[in-house]
């Protein structure tokens, strides 16, 4: 039984676009083409090669491996190596997949509102912190590799942070390529990832202070914080941290003259 290319559309639940384009490309011929006419005609067993080539479509198969599937394999266990090499490539895009989400979910809490109804302030102010639970992603270079540090977070444990970025800084001293410092997430729940340090981090009375402007200004707000210390007569306990507020984005850079980071000193 012979079927215009119409009706065998219908039966195999495939366009006649997609027909005429598997028959240019050599993957499901058609049973009689009239010479006259050219119109094209199907045989009733082809449905199954039909049904086979949307199969392999849902599962990603281009035209040229399916037209492969088709003159190679007969049994579905001559399909085993090919699904499995499919099965890594789909793997590794997925993989891209992932990345390119946590990059956005970081981008996306980067977006929040800023100061989560903090009022924007200059001068130092002594707080209470409370603990947290953190994932960190210690690191030893220059301080502006932290950005690289988020982007390992965000990759690693996207769906799990909260809250804002921060940085602990452990050497109690400017330090230009060898800097050793920890880009860290408050997280909702333990991650667990060899590359990462998730942990309590301990809370306590703090002096704190929120500069408004660009990171190379920095240096007046720790001179300020230091200050503090000194007519306090206390000590800073490492790390010392720098909550990032507003800052950069992870496409766009933003203006330097509103990013808000917040210096925190644990004192004792």
């Amino acid at each position: 039984m012979k079927y215009s290319i119409g009706e065998f559309s219908q039966i195999a639940r495939v366009s006649v676009k997609a027909l005429r384009l598997y028959h240019e490309k050599g993957i499901l011929i058609p049973d009689f083409v009239d010479p006259d006419s050219g119109y094209r005609y199907y045989g009733e067993s082809q449905t199954s090669e039909a049904r086979v080539i949307a199969s392999l479509k849902e599962m990603e198969f281009s035209l040229s491996e399916i037209k492969e599937v088709l003159e190679r394999c007969d049994e579905d266990e001559d399909l085993v190596d090919l699904l499995k090499a499919k099965k890594r490539v789909m793997e590794k895009r997925v993989a891209g997949f992932q990345r390119s989400i946590a990059d956005i979910e970081l981008i996306v809490k980067g977006s929040s509102p800023a100061l989560d109804g903090m009022g924007s302030s200059e001068e130092v102010e002594e707080k209470e912190l409370p603990s947290m639970l953190v994932a960190g992603y210690r690191m030893c270079g220059r301080y502006s590799d932290v950005g690289k540090g988020f982007k390992v977070l965000g990759r690693k444990a996207g769906r799990h942070l909260k809250g804002k970025s921060m940085c602990l800084y452990y050497d109690g001293e400017y330090r230009e390529d060898d800097a050793n410092f920890e880009p860290c997430f408050e997280v909702k729940r333990e991650v667990e990832d060899e590359d990462l340090q998730c942990r309590e981090l301990s809370g306590g009375t703090a002096l704190t202070l929120l500069h408004k402007g660009p990171y190379e200004r920095l240096s007046e707000s720790y001179a300020k914080l230091f200050a503090a210390v000194k007519r306090g007569g206390c000590r800073v306990l490492c790390p010392s941290r720098e909550v990032y507020h507003k800052g950069p984005g992870m496409i766009l850079k933003g203006n330097p003259k509103r990013y808000l980071t917040e210096v925190q000193f644990l004192i004792g």
